[in-house]
């Protein structure tokens, strides 16, 4: 798809399916959306089977910077684990070296 930088508006309602696969998402074939209110997920590389590179917006008010993300994952099997790889988050280091981590929410995990 390109540079990053090109990267204009927000996923909705993007379907990752296997290469080769044709027909119907089935359970585990990932649907990520960032389409609503302070959505900022630009795009998704599907890099393995249980991989994707997600490349998220600037801030709206200062384009260099990239320091959050929100965004949704559904058609999810029961314990399927993925791995998400923010490619290119621009505080990686400063953030989450002394054990801050992402908030999630879920159906199996309902408080942030």
């Amino acid at each position: 798809m390109g540079n990053d930088d090109a990267i204009g508006g927000n996923v909705s309602k993007y379907i990752v399916l296997p290469t080769g696969y044709c027909g119907q998402p089935k359970k585990g074939h990932l649907i990520f959306d960032a389409c609503f209110e302070s959505g900022n997920l630009g795009r998704v590389d599907h890099v393995s089977e249980f991989e994707y590179d997600l490349f998220i917006r600037p801030d709206t008010c200062n384009p260099r910077f990239r320091v959050w993300f929100n965004f949704t994952v559904e058609n999810v099997k029961e314990s399927q684990r993925v791995i998400f790889n923010i490619v290119n988050f621009s505080k990686t280091k400063s953030l989450y070296r002394d054990g801050m981590a992402p908030m999630v929410k879920s159906t199996s995990r309902p408080k942030w």
